[in-house]
């Protein structure tokens, strides 16, 4: 019921006040009290004193935030984190309606609480304080980072990242050539279509890999793949995969996979992504020395994404199939790519790919390195924002 009053009360003094509605509490009343209050609960924190922390907030106090935390939490952080042993209040404004005080203020650590190392942390905070038999109590609190001298309006705000897209499709050129002495090409296609919902993800890919000399082809590759995944919580994802592979480069006629297994997502700072991948399949290889290998593989897959700037991607894919019924014969691939982005719906792209076969067919080396500069067209379609 308090926490209904004081959020009431909140909103109408988001307004300006008037004198039946709102006033500017005299520093020698009730403001002094609340400002000396806000130094109290500081300085609790700097001591990590539970008992005092109880006594100043309010049984149903919360912190306003994505999501919100409540009084516990609140309490557990301010007695575990780092806040070193001093903190200031700036620009502190109270104003009263009734039995609650809005108070607005620039709080300063000098500790950050992470790492406990040194550093000038400064939020812009909103509390609200109701008045109880034993004295002010605070109810609720917002907290953000402070604006910028001369952010204006946009210092209100936070950019929030945009829906991942519904619909992404892309496709991808490489081109190289020789003449003279000798004429070589190598040309290379690939595309990719992404379908997303609120609880699945589809996935679709070809690549292809041609070479040829003198107008002989040496080699082709070509691999097709789909995926689709189920989402089972906010990190996790199972998933189902199938795979077809035609690879002359490395010796390999044809190869079928299917596989099922689990992957977690996780957010980093700094604009990074850490996707990990365990799965159980099967395989089936058919190679050009008519050898015909049928084994169970366990395959773990890590992937790395770098957002360096908008536009610009830095990415990198390790993964590794071993044989559960040979453990010689394992196979590991690496992948480094660079995107950056030209315009809306065009980018180049540079790749490193290095595969390796702990047991090779014969005739065939054990490594393959691919380095590719490609021409990419992408579009997405995300969902409406309403």
């Amino acid at each position: 019921m308090r926490y209904a009053a004081a959020l009431a009360a909140s909103m109408l003094l988001a307004f300006p006040p008037n004198t039946a509605a709102g006033q500017t509490v005299d520093p020698a009343g009730g403001s002094a009290e609340i400002h000396a209050k806000e130094l109290a609960l500081a300085s609790a924190m700097h001591a990590r004193d539970r008992q005092r922390l109880e006594e100043l907030l309010a049984p149903d106090y919360i912190l306003r935030s994505a999501p919100d935390i409540d009084r516990d939490t609140w309490i557990r952080n301010a007695i575990t984190l780092c806040w070193g042993d001093r903190s200031t209040i700036d620009s502190f404004h109270a104003r009263q309606q009734g039995g609650v005080v809005i108070a607005s203020f620039e709080l300063t650590f000098y500790i950050d609480p992470s790492t406990c190392r040194q550093a000038v942390m400064r939020s812009l905070i909103t509390d609200v304080w109701t008045e109880y038999p034993d004295g002010w109590r605070l109810q609720i609190r917002h907290s953000g980072p402070a604006p910028s001298a001369g952010a204006g309006v946009a210092g209100q705000y936070g950019i929030a990242p945009l829906p991942p897209p519904a619909w992404d499709v892309s496709g991808e050129l490489s081109l190289v050539a020789t003449a003279g002495n000798t004429s070589t090409r190598t040309a290379g296609l690939g595309g990719s279509l992404i379908h997303r919902t609120d609880g699945t993800s589809t996935r679709a890919s070809l690549a292809f890999l041609t070479s040829e000399a003198d107008d002989v082809t040496q080699a082709r590759s070509i691999t097709m793949q789909a995926r689709q995944g189920f989402r089972i919580a906010r990190p996790t994802e199972l998933f189902a995969r199938g795979s077809y592979a035609r690879n002359r480069f490395s010796g390999i006629d044809d190869r079928l996979t299917a596989e099922g297994g689990v992957a977690f997502v996780k957010t980093l700072p700094r604009r990074n992504a850490l996707t990990t991948e365990a799965s159980i399949g099967f395989t089936d290889e058919q190679r050009v020395d008519h050898t015909d290998l049928q084994f169970v593989t366990a395959t773990g897959a890590v992937n790395h994404v770098w957002r360096i700037a908008p536009g610009t991607e830095l990415a990198d894919d390790l993964a590794m199939v071993i044989d559960l019924e040979a453990a010689r014969d394992w196979r590991a691939t690496s992948t480094i790519r660079m995107t950056v982005a030209l315009t809306r719906l065009l980018s180049l792209k540079a790749s490193i790919v290095l595969e390796h076969r702990n047991a090779p067919v014969a005739g065939f080396g054990r490594t393959d390195m691919r380095t590719a500069a490609a021409l990419v067209f992408s579009w997405q379609q995300r969902p409406g924002i309403p």
